[in-house]
């Protein structure tokens, strides 16, 4: 296997000791910003019913753990590396009922609809393998009024990295909003963009 598949790989799914040991310090690191930008964007209320499809290490769970009273945030993860990792981090708000932590396949679980105030994901639809199947089940299960936060990087961002592109599926803003359009969200629908340095991350805000 070559070393950009295996990245890549281990981009879509951590495992093992490089996924525990490696990748998790390169997810905290790479997710910063977009994790930032999503807490920043979610305008998070005490009373909130959020969700993170793929939450990585779950540090952006514990700092919105912070942020509510009786609300609750549930994180869902294919990887079991990341959930052992999510899980002891977010300890504290897990024995006071304020974080559920799940490990399996968004796509696959049994979520009530109409259940979320808001749902957030950074850098994970390069991984959906039906995207939009996916979406329509984000938009089945989000409340009226609710919002969906999806945060990536730019295209030609990561067209420049040395990625598998048949296990990393990129998309510019416009593909990003048109899944979302052909798939249950209506036109108000917002791509904020940000440029760091000579990176560039934009988050999709699209409300039901």
């Amino acid at each position: 296997m070559s070393s950009k598949t295996f990245f890549s790989k281990q981009a879509s799914k951590p495992s093992g000791l490089f996924g525990r040991v490696v990748m998790s310090k390169i997810f905290d690191l790479g997710n910063a910003t977009l994790n930032g930008f999503m807490k920043e964007l979610t305008l998070l209320e005490e009373n909130d019913h959020i969700l993170e499809i793929g939450f990585g290490t779950g540090r952006l769970l514990y700092e919105m753990s912070k942020l509510i009273n009786k609300g609750l945030i549930e994180g869902i993860d294919i990887s079991s590396t990341m959930v052992s990792i999510a899980e002891r981090k977010n300890k504290k708000f897990i024995i006071q009922g304020k974080v559920i932590i799940e490990h399996g396949d968004f796509d696959e679980i049994d979520y009530d609809n109409n259940s979320f105030d808001k749902i957030c994901s950074a850098n994970t639809i390069y991984f959906w393998p039906e995207p939009e199947k996916t979406i329509k089940k984000i938009f089945n299960v989000l409340k009226p009024g609710g919002k969906l936060l999806l945060a990536f990087e730019d295209k030609k961002q990561l067209e420049d990295r040395s990625l598998n592109l048949d296990i990393f599926h990129i998309y510019s803003e416009n593909e990003v909003k048109d899944i979302l359009l052909h798939n249950g969200f209506s036109e108000n629908i917002d791509i904020i963009s940000r440029k760091i340095k000579s990176n560039k991350y934009h988050c999709c805000i699209a409300v039901k």
